[in-house]
Order: C-alpha cells, then structure tokens, then sequence
C-alpha cells in the first residue's frame, strides 16, 4: 500500500506545472473597405509600416505598431483593376516592388505614395506575376510567374528573364536575410536555388510535392524551408560558395491536425508563421526544423465565428506569441500570450523548485522499498542485524 501511494505521488509530481504557450485574441478596429480580398502584405524594414494588396488594383497602408487606428491609414491609389498577388520592400524601405495579374510589375515608391511599372515591365506581357522578393543586398529583385518563368530586376537593368527554369507555377520566392541567394517553391516542378550569378539550380527529390510556400527567418542559419500541401516541410540547407551544391535535408510531415499549409509569414525571433487553410498557424523553428502549433482553427473561429470562411492574409509579431493577423477581409485580431512557463510567479517557483529536488528523493525512495537488499544493507549498517 505504501509503495502504490509513493507511485501516484511521483505521478503527481512529475505532472508539468503549466501548460505550453497559448495565445489570446482581441477584435482591432477593422479596415471597414466592402469586397475585399487581401492578397499579401509586408511590415517596411524600418518596421513602422504594412504594405498590403489585394485584389481590383488594391493597394493600402496601416500602422505597424497600431494597426487598428484607422488614422493611421493611408489609401493609395494604383488607377489599376489587376489583382496584385504580392508585395516585397527594398532593404532601404523607401520603395517596394508589387506583383500581378497582367504583367503588372510595379514600383511604390514611399516619399510620394506613386505607383509606377517598373523598368522593362513591357517585356512580361500579359503574364500572370505571382510572387516577387528583393534579396539581401538590394541590388537584385525576383518575380516569380504562373508560367514558372522567373525574372531578375534591377532599375538599370530592367526585367530579364533567367534561364533554366520550368513550367509550374512559382508559389513562393524567399531570400536569405544575409547571403544573397533565393529558393523559389512551385506546384509541380520542385525547389530551384538562384545563387549570385541569378543561375538556378533544381533540387534533388523535391519535384514530387507540391509546394506552395518558403522562408528563410533565421539569419544565423544558412537555411530555408519550403512547405507544400500534405503538410509536409523541408528544409534546404544552403552552399553559400556554391549554391548549386546546396541540398535539402529529409522531408517531414506534420501530423496533427487536418488544415493545409498555403502561406507563409515572418515571426519574431528568426521564425516563421505558417497559414494553414482555412484558419490555422504553426510556428517553425530553423534551429529545431519543427513546427508547433500556434494558433488553433477551433479557438480563433470559437473567439469569433465571422472569421470562419477568411484566411490569414498577413501575420506580424513585436514578440513570441505577441502581435497580429489581418484577414483577407480586413478583420484585425491582436494576438498575445496567455500562458507561458516563463511566466512563473513566485510561488509557483519556490513549487517548481520543491518538485526539481523532492523527485529525485521519491524515485531513490521507491526503489529502495522495492529492494530487500538495499533494505537489508541498511539495517547491517545501523547494527540492527549482523553480517552474515
């Protein structure tokens, strides 16, 4: 009886002292606009800023850090009807590239809110432009095109379209942070790497999924990730001296859950927020190449069931777990921590500390009363028995 109540103690002592992190939501002032549907967004580097796009030439800018002060907001005006499908920034956040639908590759340029096409825009035609990125050092943006071309553009240079690509859709276009080379994901074809030179190198046992996404968040890693639909994730370790070296590292599934990864967004600390259709995100982390839950479909529609049926159009953080989403329709949640272990009281501690040191005892504990011999030696040491 004894040593079966010693059991459950442990039990009971072993059991986590707070559950993992888990977020909150809070409705911000919407943006109020009928009809819309946001494409994509971007925070400005200097991180004051989000630049979004939508469909029917929709072009917007809200605040960062108040995102829900419709004050705050600037209208910008594309006298464009193609739907634009992404946004990237230039590292000196004074300009960002858009692309669309049509051709439409197009400069906004931030000191005077004008919206221009870009130098050689003319030489895409009417081909659909489905992803666009700047890569570190600025002096070199990628499109990606629903036709699986991918073009190079710089000002002096203007658009050029490289060689050695496919035919499947670009899905993504996502650079490293520090070295100057990109990964592209597409539908049907694979992940390629651009390295320096703009050649395009295709990865080895990738063409079987499809990808519909990548990142690279980590700048002290030389990595990026790619996700495609089966919830399936890789990673791609790259060859900063030889990109066409560069390789992927094993394939993995996320197995909880039933949503489908589709779009990416930048998290706070070298991480990456992942959407899932239709309302549902997982944090990945390079440094583990794991994806944990982050904001569940069953709570945020329980929150508020008028976001059943939106996706996430865009997700930035000012912490872990600490930041916002804005839909595809413009609703606007701030998102914050409710519960985290390091969260820790000070009676909480002092406990979290009795358990670390009274475990070990009640583990030696239970098995010493399961052992006649330990007991017996115990008893010769004491002199209650003699040696035999």
């Amino acid at each position: 009886m004894r040593t079966k109540a010693s059991f459950i103690l442990l039990l009971l002592l072993l059991v986590p002292l707070a559950s993992a992190s888990e977020v909150g939501f809070e409705n911000e002032n919407a943006l109020g606009e009928q009809g819309l549907n946001i494409r994509a967004g971007e925070v400005s580097p200097n991180l004051e800023s989000i630049l979004l796009v939508g469909d029917d030439g929709y072009i917007h800018m809200i605040s960062a850090s108040s995102p829900g002060d419709r004050s705050q907001d600037q209208d910008i005006d594309s006298s464009r009807s193609a739907r634009f499908n992404d946004v990237s920034w230039h590292p000196n956040g004074q300009t960002a590239l858009i692309a669309g639908d049509l051709g439409a590759a197009l400069r906004y340029t931030l000191s005077d809110n004008s919206i221009q096409p870009v130098n050689g825009a003319g030489t895409v035609g009417s081909i659909e432009l489905t992803t666009v990125s700047w890569r570190a050092g600025g002096d070199l943006a990628f499109f990606g095109a629903k036709n699986g071309n991918i073009y190079s553009f710089n000002e002096g240079e203007g658009m050029s379209q490289l060689e050695g690509t496919m035919d499947s859709e670009i899905t993504d276009i996502a650079c490293h942070i520090e070295h100057n080379l990109c990964v592209a994901s597409t539908l049907n074809d694979g992940i390629a790497v651009i390295d320096r030179t703009r050649e395009v190198t295709w990865l080895d046992g990738t063409s079987g999924y499809t990808w519909m996404a990548a990142d690279c968040p980590d700048p002290t890693y030389r990595k990026c990730v790619a996700f495609g639909s089966g919830r399936v994730h890789v990673s791609i370790v790259l060859d900063i001296e030889d990109a066409s070296r560069s390789t992927t590292e094993k394939v993995l599934e996320l197995l909880e859950g039933s949503t489908d990864f589709i779009a990416t967004s930048r998290g706070y600390d070298g991480t990456s927020l992942v959407h899932l259709a239709p309302m549902e995100s997982v944090r990945y982390k390079t440094s583990l190449d794991e994806v944990f839950m982050h904001m569940e479909a069953q709570v945020i529609t329980d929150f508020d069931p008028e976001v059943a049926g939106q996706r996430i159009a865009l997700m930035w953080e000012t912490g872990e777990d600490d930041g916002w989403m804005i839909t595809n329709e413009g609703l606007i949640i701030d998102i914050f921590p409710v519960e985290s272990r390091e969260s820790l009281g000070i009676m909480e501690t002092i406990v979290f500390a009795a358990v670390a040191i009274s475990v070990p005892g009640v583990i030696i504990g239970l098995i010493f009363m399961n052992s006649s011999y330990l007991q017996r030696k115990y008893r010769q040491l004491r002199g209650f028995e003699k040696k035999e």
